[in-house]
């Protein structure tokens, strides 16, 4: 026991929360009912209020968390390159990490890609709180763009990221493997 929880305590709200997950990212925010949480995550629908007191609650830690784990894989992709990669260079590595991490395999961010602008409006302002280091993150990478030459001076910031990232969001509606990869799709 940690922290007054039970190992079994951890792992049954890990299933849920990995159940809750993939329900959204292949459905959305219709086609996650909480029998099939429960059913995915092998236990009884009603178990599911022992560990989250709603259904929103377990929407927003599903999303806030795939905000985390999404802005913690780029993070890494991008400084692994070291204090001598150039602002493109990472800016690339950034692009190539958000569309990999959303297209193989991590339910959680693409979660949030997919049912973010359905979200209640108090829900998504939550939301947006974990979304702030991965936004400021991006924020300094096209800044540091501009600084280099590489990208337009009077570039907005803000608008750059906001349509880099849905531009790489939609990724999830139109890729298909084949003729391009997504260390190709990213320097386009």
């Amino acid at each position: 026991m940690r922290n007054g929880v039970t190992m079994e305590e951890v792992t049954s709200r890990e299933r849920i929360l990995d159940a809750a997950a993939a329900l959204l990212r292949a459905g959305g925010l219709r086609g996650m009912k909480l029998s099939d949480v429960a059913a995915r995550a092998g236990m009884l629908a009603p178990s599911l209020y022992h560990h989250f007191a709603s259904k929103d609650q377990l929407i927003e830690e599903v999303l806030v968390e795939g905000c985390h784990r999404n802005t913690r894989f780029i993070v890494t992709q991008v400084e692994v390159l070291g204090p001598a990669a150039t602002p493109l260079e990472r800016l690339e590595a950034a692009i190539t990490a958000h569309i990999t991490f959303l297209l193989l395999g991590d339910e959680y961010s693409s979660a949030v890609s997919r049912v973010f602008r359905d979200l209640p409006d108090e829900m998504k302002r939550r939301v947006l709180v974990a979304y702030a280091g991965f936004d400021n993150y991006w924020r300094d990478l096209i800044l540091d763009a501009q600084r280099a030459g590489v990208a337009r001076p009077g570039l907005d910031p803000t608008v750059a990221r906001k349509f880099l990232i849905n531009m790489l969001d939609s990724a999830m509606e139109w890729y298909r493997p084949g003729h391009l990869g997504i260390p190709e799709i990213a320097r386009q």
